[in-house]
């Protein structure tokens, strides 16, 4: 908008001379200052929240199934001040407990405990009570790696389940038994049941097979 002290004394004077343009001339002035101001001037929270920009990144990449690994974020936006926050969703975070302030910053070991792949994403939330606007930023999905199954047991004696145990790198739970005249000595129930992501080092409950006490008989 021209607002030149030249132009603006014009508009004065022709303003004392008829009220009504008076008028018109302030109406146009305001509607406008409403046009060229950003819907969020008078809201830095929501400011900040519409311009930001961020990133994600995950180390390793791929991760490994029972590793740690480690989540980097930055984020900067317009006027980011308390009334802003990053939220971040995905292994390792809590987004029902945990907000971050604007910028950069890093997690702890996270602990890679499912198959497949993971994700993690980065939002900004405007906190202001008059807005509660959010917006995502960013996003990673990496693939899991090194994924360890619990072995199928069901069958083997104690022995054999034992060994089959620590080869695939897990040890031996509780033991319980059932009677089951089918595995008697041997392996009837597992848990968890085979092909079960797990980490190395996890226990595994094994039901041994047992006869029915008498006078009862297996047949």
């Amino acid at each position: 908008m021209d607002a030149s002290p030249h132009r603006i004394g014009r508009t004065a004077g022709r303003s004392k001379r008829s009220p009504r343009a008076a008028l018109l001339v302030a109406a146009a002035l305001l509607a406008t200052a409403f046009a060229t101001a950003p819907a969020y001037a008078d809201d830095p929270g929501l400011g900040c929240a519409i311009t930001a920009t961020g990133s994600l990144s995950v180390a390793p990449s791929p991760v490994v199934f029972g590793q740690n690994a480690r989540v980097v974020w930055n984020a900067e936006g317009e006027g980011c001040g308390p009334d802003d926050a990053l939220l971040i969703t995905g292994p390792g975070f809590d987004p029902a407990t945990e907000i971050f302030p604007v910028g950069g910053g890093s997690s702890g070991p996270v602990l890679i405990t499912s198959a497949g792949t993971v994700t993690w994403t980065l939002t900004v939330i405007d906190l202001s009570s008059d807005t509660g606007f959010t917006r995502i930023l960013a996003s990673v999905t990496v693939p899991v790696t090194g994924v360890k199954v619990v072995p199928n047991m069901v069958g083997d004696s104690r022995d054999q389940a034992s060994r089959a145990l620590s080869a695939a790198g897990y040890v031996v739970g509780a033991v319980g038994t059932v009677v089951d005249c089918d595995s008697v000595g041997r392996v009837s129930r597992q848990s968890p049941g085979a092909g079960t992501p797990l980490l190395p080092g996890s226990p595994v409950a094994l039901t041994l097979g047992v006869k029915p006490p008498p006078p009862r008989v297996c047949r």
